[in-house]
Order: C-alpha cells, then structure tokens, then sequence
C-alpha cells in the first residue's frame, strides 16, 4: 500500500505539487476565517438570572426572590448545581449544567421555567448576558461640556443599540454615570396643607400619561385614525398634572411639589486616571461567538458612528481594552516561536544531512502540515488559542518526513545500481512500515487529550484535534511530496557524514562498545533514572494551569460593609494614584459598586482596578510582574491597613468567578444553616490560612455587619386609627425611596418619573417619624406613632449554593505550588477548626480541577500505554523486542521529570500534556531501530553484530527526530513574552524528554536488545 503510494507520487508530480498548491491556498484561507481566541471558555453551560427589587435590603431579597427562583428552577435536566448571591436591590442565580449540554437547550429550559414563576410586587426576573470571556471591548464615553448625565443617556440609548446591531455581540453593559430621571419632590406640608395624602397624587400622574386610540373617522373621501394624546412632554406638563379640585379650583402637582431632572440613586462609579467620574461602556459577545470577526464589527461600528455623526456634536467613543491587543500578542508570540522552532528544525536537518536541497524539501513540510491543521480546524469548527497551537511542535509531526529524507538522501548518495525512482521507492520501502506505525502510535498516543472532558477538555482538546490534523497531513506529505520531490530534485551525488555526526560517533561508537560487553550492568546504570522519576515525582509541586499573561492587573479591594459609596469613591482615588506612579502602568480605571442593570453582583464596599501594563520591554531592568506585585501588595497595605487585596488578571478574574462563584482565585465555603456561625467559622480559617506559606490575597467576605434602618408597623396602633399594614408600608417606599409612577418619552427615549418626600423630610430617623400617613377619615398620623423604628445591623450579602446558605474565603497562592499549599492548609483547619454538625467546607478554585483532570489521566493512560503496547508488537511482532521498545516512554518521561525539576517549574496538566506528547517520540525512535536491528538479523548478521549495525543504522535519523522535537519546542521554552506561560511547561517536558531520547536510549537499548536476544531466542527459524 505505502509502496503504491509512492510510486503512484513519483509517476504524477503534476498532481502532487497541484494538491500542495492547493494545500497552501486552503490554509490561507482556513486562517483567514479561523475563530482565534487568547484563552478558550473553560466554564460549563451557565445560565444567570437576574432580579432587581428596586431598594429591597440583601434579607428580603433571598426570601422573596431568590429562594422562589431556586425552588422553581431546581430539578432541570441537565442541572449541575445553583449558585446565588442576595445584595441590596438584586438577585443573582447562576445555574450550572452539566458538560455535554447544549447551552442553547439550557437557556430554554430556563425561560420556560421562569415563565411559571410568579414573584411579588411583579418582579420580572431576566437572563444575563454575561460569560466568563465575553467582555471583548471596553471604552469611555467622552465629551467635553456634556453632563455625566447626558453621556450617561447617550451610552444607553444611542451606543448600546448601535453596538447591539453587531453579529456576535449580545449586549452592552453601562457603567457609572447618571441615570437620568424626571423627579417629583413632595413637599407634605403644602399636600398636608391642600388635605391630601400621597396616594391621590400618584394616581393623578399615572393617569395623566397615556395616547389613546378611537379607531377611525370617515371624512368625506379620507379615512382619519383618531388618536388621544394625553403623554406627558416635559416638566411644565407634569407641575400642571391636576390631582383634584376644590370649590371649582384645581390643586396641581405644582402646588404640592417641586419638578425637576434628576437622576436615580447611584449604584456604581467609575473613574479613569486623574478623573474620578466617567461612563462606561462593556461590549459582551455571545457565547460561542467569534471573537475576531466580532471584534472587527465593533471597530468597524465605532468607525461608523463616528463618520456618520450618531453622537451629539464632541462626544466621541475613547476604547482602552480592546481584546484584539490581547489575541494579537499571543498570536504573535506563536508565531514567532513557530518561525523560530522551524528554523532551528531546519539547521539541524542541514547538519546532520550536509545537503541544504534535502533540508529544505524537509523543513517544506513543517508549513505545510500547518496548513493541514489549519484547514482541518476550519472545517471541523475547532477554534484556535494559544494553547492549540502555541503547543504544537512541529518537530514532533514532522518526524515521519525526516526519516523519510534521510533514508532518500541515504539511498540516492549510495553508489548502487538503479534508477533514482527505484532508490527512492527502495527508502521508502525501507522505512515505510515503521513511519506508518509509528505515525499511528503517536496518534494514539494523543488519545487522553480526546477523552477528557469538563475544563481541561474544553482547554487541551483543540490541542488534540490540531495534533491530529497536522500529524496526519505531514504523514501523508511524508509519502507524497516528499518522495516525488527527492525523486525529481537534486538532492546530491554522494551522502558522507559531516564533521558533527563523525565527531559523535566517535563519542557514540566506544560507548556502544563499553555497553555491548557489560549489558547488565549498562541496562543497570540506565535504567536508575527510572527509579528516580518513581522517587522524585511525589516531591515535585503541582498546580491546575500555570496563568496566561494578559498584560494587565485586576485588582479588587474589599472595604468594610457599612461603607457608603461616596467615601468609597474617595479612597480609590488614592489607589489610582498610587498605581500610575509606577511607570508600567498605562492606565487606571476604577469601578466601585456595581452597573445599573445588575451584571456584575458587588456593593458599595467592593473597589476593582483594571490596570493595563505597558511592553514587558520598557518595564525597569529587573522587574518583573511577580516583583511589581509585591511592591504594590505592600504600599497597599501600608497606606490602607485592614483592607484586602486581592491581584489577578481581567480574563482570568471573570474565569475563576465563574467557576467557583466568589470574586477570588481559591476558596474555601463555610456552608451551614446559620450566617452568625458561619462567620465565626471563617473568621477562624481565615486565622489558620493566615499561617500557611504560599497563601496571599487572603480575606474573609463578610455577610453580615450591614447597618439597617427598619421601621415596623405596630399592628394594634395601626388597627386604632383603620390603617392597614400595607398602607404604611406603601407610604414607606414611596415617601422614603421613591416610587416610579409613569415613564416620560423624549422620542425613543423613556425615563422613570418618581415621586418621593423632599430631602429635608427624609434625611434623619426624626424626619422619617414626622413622615404622616393617611387615614380612612381623611386625618393623617406621624409614621412614628403607629412604627417601632430601629437601627439594626443585618447580612449585606447571602451567598447561597445548591439551596445552602455559605461563608466564602478567599485566598491567592504565589511562590508555592497549588497542591502542597492546599494540602497544608486542609490539615491546619481539620486541626485547628472545629465545625457544628450541621456545618462542612466546601474548597472551590483550580485544585478540584487538577483532581478531576488528574482522575481521568490515571484511568486513560494505562489504557493508551496497553493500545501502544499492541501497537508495537504488531510492528516488531516480539515480545521481548516490544518490551524495549515500551521501555523507552519511562526513560523520557524521567527526562522530562528531571527538566522540570532544573527549571522549578511546577506538574500541571500542561506538563502532563507534555509528558503524553514524548509517548510519541519515544516509541517511533524504539521501532525504528529495532526494525533495522531485525532488518540485519533477516539478512543473515549476528546477534552483536545485527545490534551494532541496526543502532548505526538509527544513528542519524534517531538523532535527528529527537533533535527537531526537542528544538521545535525551544523558542516556547525560553519564552517569557505575554502568552508563552501555559505552553512552557509542556515545551520544557518535550526538550527534556527528547534530550533523554536522543542520547540516554542510544547506550542502554543496545545492551537490552542483546539480554534480550540472549534469555529469549528465537523459538522458530521465522523469528530469526
């Protein structure tokens, strides 16, 4: 079959250099329409549901809204577990199914449940548009001379709907801002004073706002739609609202009240730099979306918006993230490290080959099987990331072109008899059956990449589909192009060792010697490394994923709960001036509190910093982020004690909130019935965590200590006067908070017109006892009369999961692995913390997916080590020959061990990935050498003599293979450009393991193949 194909490519070049041409033009094409992202969503189908129950305190949030959302919502197919949060005025609910799920099929599921539900007061509960990764664009509203309140109006109803017409964004988010409203002001001495009550005045004005339609009216030949205009149309028409009349004489809102523009109350402020007020808007992409075409529309809007004058003269859109940056650099760091990986490829293919036309016709293949992957990716849907193909080595899949070239090279400088179409079919005849199964083998070898699932499936199984695609386009350019182009290109008249390959073998050729005479003792002495990765693996830390680099700092300060947020705004000022004395930084834009439509659950006490860093290359010499971390950690704890901060990165803060629900890297949840015991509880881990090396950012998240003001009716006092309770609760929230009546139309515009006390009748406990309510007689009496009113502290926030009620803490760990951090932690508070019998801790963050990742590797592993066993045998068809060639995986995966230990580099699922990548390499270099070993036991050489030459054989092309993965990696290696840090470990694991490869398995497979040979000859003339 392999020989046909050859000859089948060598007979019709025309052919096969026509589906290269093509094979280039496809790629083109496929990256040009490939979906690249920095970093893939690794967060489960997730639906969030919001509630704003406009001024309802965090308690009756949970009992009214949020408990009835999870009891409607538990028990949906596919549903992993809920998670809510209760704040002030808002309900979150985050439900997570289970992977595999169609998120589309979630989503509906959701809606139908929630059409069931009926909430008090009318509360409509909706769907978020947020996702982990879906904030791709960020930008300041600007214009010099406009009010924070009409750029807060052009954010939300001119450029959130402009934004909204983009294909793959599903919505904008503004932040900080004024929201505009139209107020009336009562003042109850002047309603008192008239002999009204407040109800009345609401009514007058949700009357007094309305078109109606009276169908139609036939006039002569023309038919005229009659229409009642009766809408509100600014201030004059609503002071001149008539609430009633007396004695013939009108009493208006005027009368009784001041009207005015005015905005809602805050819930959230941002700041830029030197300005501490500013609007914001966040783009948000679908989930699934893509994100380049997307951002591309967004630019390409704002482009738009601009030429066409859709702002009001002078404002202007100013973007500060753009995820375009991000994916820029990381591609770049790629594709630099790609250039570079093929160019060290190719030097030493020129090396060992002494032939520059043999060289290149290899290192051809390495684009082309990129190509390959490119197209297979296109078209199966598989989008790209740093990690699918900055993790590639190209080394690796080229193998099978390398061995190839070289045998073309070996067989057409010999001075034998026949053509150059036969000599070439002959090489590939030669190490045709090898390549294959080899080929098939490193396949296989991938297969745990395919079979995991949840995050590291969704992280490293682009990965394995961009390896499968590349590794089998190479293969099959292997027996292509390749062979036609050795057969028609001239490659050189005489194939000579150059002075490199003379000089190793004369380092190699004593050594083989040495072994060959003492084969116990050298398998012995080869074999220790071994044992020692057996030894040393336990001691090496461990950690979940080493973090992408974005550029830039997320940094959240937690204050204390009764913080108001007008002195929150005060000390973040001095936090953004801090950050910009450091020359890194580029810029500083604060949030404090949370945005108006309830996306992002924080309250007043919550400050977040998005600090984008200039080029690594301008940063001061010897600084890196890791210093500049614990330089801004320690001026933060100096000039704001008792405060906690809390350092990540944009991305990875919305990952890591998304997957274990609190705003922090790790945590560990107090769950438990009781809020007040659960807090003593934190407070206690929180004191233990405080002792482990490794922990930072450590802070408890407080729930309770929030001061309320509750005023409750006195039922009997109220039953005197034939007031019901509704009643004064009713004065309560429209008098105190305001109550939204109607809404007035500025065009497509609408506003809330609220109606509430004057300031100077509700600013104080006194003023709210002087508020008068109504009686049935037409008399009025003081809210203090028939009201006990208190001030009280209660929960700010009820963090609540799978129907339980919880205490996060949450911690960082830096300069120390995950695992080791954890696992001292968990026996320090199984020590040191004694826990009710109705109370358990939850841990949350990146060690349960290094569980689960870790899990499903032990299981498949073993299984995918016995499908290369079966493999194997099939191809050197013994057992013994089989079991030295299955020997080689341990002796690389030691000398991955070992690179990981040089470099302090802790074991992730990136390093496992590399470790399953050397399988590879370490099996097609066993067969290859046992295939030309028992090639000379065919033709007739001795045991020793057939082993020296079958190793002589392999010397070279061995070398090489080894050599190109172990340089195909390098650049990513050394890298420490933004974007190299998830591949380093994988790429550190692969040069380790093929450096062990290369050399170790030269001196201690010889030695075994003679053990071999001797304790189990051959029982038949066919195996000899």
């Amino acid at each position: 079959m392999i020989r046909r194909l050859v000859a089948f490519s060598i007979d019709n070049p025309v052919a096969v250099f026509a589906t290269a041409a093509a094979l280039v033009a496809g790629g083109f094409w496929a990256y040009a329409n490939l979906d690249i992202e920095a970093y893939p969503d690794p967060v489960p189908p997730r639906i969030e549901t919001i509630v704003q129950p406009s001024g309802w305190a965090a308690e009756e949030v949970e009992r009214y809204a949020t408990v009835p959302l999870e009891v409607a919502l538990n028990g949906m197919p596919g549903l992993d577990h809920i998670r809510s949060i209760s704040v002030f005025g808002l309900s979150d609910i985050k439900c997570y199914f289970k992977w595999g799920t169609d998120y589309r099929e979630d989503r509906q599921e959701v809606l139908n449940r929630l059409a069931t539900l009926q909430l008090p007061n009318n509360l409509q509960p909706v769907l978020s548009p947020e996702n982990a990764i879906g904030e791709i664009y960020r930008y300041i509203v600007t214009g010099p001379g406009y009010s924070l309140r009409e750029r807060k109006t052009a954010q939300d109803w001119i450029l959130e709907r402009q934004f909204k017409q983009v294909d793959g964004v599903v919505d904008v988010a503004g932040f900080g801002g004024l929201v505009q409203q139209y107020q009336v002001d009562v003042d109850p001495y002047r309603l008192r004073g008239h002999g009204l009550a407040l109800p009345p005045l609401l009514t007058s004005l949700a009357a007094s706002n309305q078109n109606v339609g009276a169908n139609v009216l036939n006039l002569g030949e023309q038919s005229f739609n009659v229409r009642g205009i009766g809408l509100i149309r600014g201030l004059d028409d609503i002071g001149n609202v008539v609430i009633t009349a007396k004695a013939g004489t009108p009493i208006r809102v005027r009368d009784v009240a001041d009207v005015a523009i005015g905005h809602a109350p805050r819930l959230g402020v941002v700041g830029r730099d030197a300005d501490d007020d500013v609007v914001q808007g966040i783009v948000l992409m679908k989930v699934g979306g893509n994100t380049r075409r997307t951002l591309e529309g967004v630019r390409a809007k704002v482009a738009e918006i601009r030429a066409n004058h859709v702002l009001p003269p002078g404002m202007d859109v100013q973007p500060y993230y753009d995820r375009t940056q991000l994916i820029e650099t990381t591609t770049h760091t790629v594709l630099h490290n790609l250039v570079l990986g093929m160019a060290l490829v190719s030097a030493v293919l020129l090396l060992f080959l002494g032939n520059w036309r043999a060289a290149l016709l290899a290192a051809l293949n390495i684009p082309l099987a990129l190509f390959a992957a490119l197209i297979g990716m296109s078209l199966g849907g598989t989008p790209a990331n740093l990690i699918s193909l900055g993790a590639v080595d190209f080394g690796i899949i080229v193998e099978s072109t390398v061995i190839m070239i070289e045998a073309c090279v070996r067989h057409l400088g010999r001075d034998a008899a026949g053509t150059r179409e036969e000599r070439v079919l002959a090489a590939a005849a030669e190490v045709g059956r090898p390549i294959a199964f080899s080929t098939i083998i490193l396949g296989v070898a991938f297969l745990p990449l395919f079979t995991l699932t949840g995050v590291t499936g969704v992280i490293f199984s682009p990965m394995a589909h961009t390896y499968a695609y590349a590794i089998l386009g190479a293969f099959a350019l292997s027996l292509t192009l390749t062979p036609a182009l050795a057969r028609h290109l001239p490659l050189g008249a005489e194939e000579r060792d150059n002075a490199v390959l003379r000089g190793l073998h004369r380092l190699y050729a004593p050594a083989t010697e040495w072994a060959l005479s003492r084969p116990a003792l050298a398998s012995a002495l080869g074999l220790l490394p071994v044992a020692l990765f057996f030894v040393l693996f336990p001691f090496v830390g461990r950690e979940f994923m080493p973090k992408l680099e974005e550029g830039n700092f997320w940094i959240r300060a937690t204050l204390p709960l009764s913080v108001s947020l007008p002195q929150s705004t005060r000390y973040v000022r001095r936090m953004r001036e801090i950050l910009l004395e450091q020359p890194e930084v580029e810029t500083v834009v604060s949030q404090v509190g949370r945005p108006d439509d309830g996306t992002d659950v924080s309250g007043a006490n919550n400050i977040e910093l998005f600090v984008p860093l200039k080029p690594l290359a301008s940063w001061r010499r010897g600084l890196d982020k890791e210093k500049l971390t614990r330089i801004l950690a320690a001026r933060f704890a100096r000039e704001f004690p008792g405060i906690d901060f809390n350092f990540s990165q944009n991305i990875q803060d919305n990952v890591e909130e998304a997957l274990s629900g609190v705003k922090g890297e790790n945590t560990v949840k107090v769950v438990g019935p009781s809020l007040t015991v659960d807090e003593d509880k934190a407070r206690q881990i929180e004191s233990v965590l405080a002792r482990v090396r490794g922990v930072e950012d450590l802070g408890m998240i407080h729930t309770l200590g929030q001061p309320n003001l509750t005023i409750t009716p006195e039922r009997a006092a109220c039953a005197r006067y034939g007031i019901a309770v509704g009643d004064v609760e009713a004065v309560i929230q429209a008098a105190i908070g305001g109550q939204a009546v109607t809404q007035v139309f500025e065009g497509e515009k609408r506003f809330d017109l609220v109606v509430r006390w004057q300031e100077p009748f509700r600013d104080s406990v006194a003023r709210i006892q002087e508020i008068l309510v109504g009686t049935p007689d037409g008399g009025a009496v003081p809210l203090g009369q028939i009201a006990v009113i208190r001030q009280e502290e209660g929960p700010a926030a009820v963090y609540r999961e799978d129907n339980h009620r919880y205490v996060p803490v949450k911690f960082s760990i830096r300069g120390r692995d995950l695992k080791s951090t954890l696992d001292e932690a968990r026996a320090k508070i199984a020590q040191g913390v004694t826990l009710p019998y109705d109370t358990h801790l939850d841990w949350a963050g990146e060690i349960n997916e290094l569980k689960e990742a870790e899990r499903r590797l032990f299981v498949i592993v073993p299984l995918t080590l016995v499908l290369i066993g079966l493999l194997a045998y099939a191809s050197v068809r013994r057992l013994p020959e089989t079991g030295i060639v299955l020997l080689t995986i341990p002796l690389a995966c030691s000398g991955g061990l070992l690179a990981l230990i040089v470099t302090g580099i802790h074991f992730s699922v990136s390093a496992a990935m590399g470790f399953i990548s050397i399988f590879g390499i370490a099996i097609q270099d066993g067969i290859l050498v046992c295939t030309y070993t028992q090639n000379f036991w065919k033709a007739g050489a001795g045991w020793e003599e057939g082993i020296r030459r079958g190793a002589e054989r392999g010397f070279r092309p061995v070398l090489m293979t080894s050599l190109v993965a172990m340089l195909g990696l390098l650049p990513a290696a050394l890298s420490n450009a933004i974007g190299a840090q998830t591949q380093k470990p994988l790429a550190v694991v692969v040069i380790g393991g093929a450096l062990f490869v290369a050399f170790l398995t030269r001196l201690v497979r010889p030695p075994m193949l003679l053990l071999a040979r001797r304790w189990f000859p051959p029982s038949a003339p066919s195996e000899s």
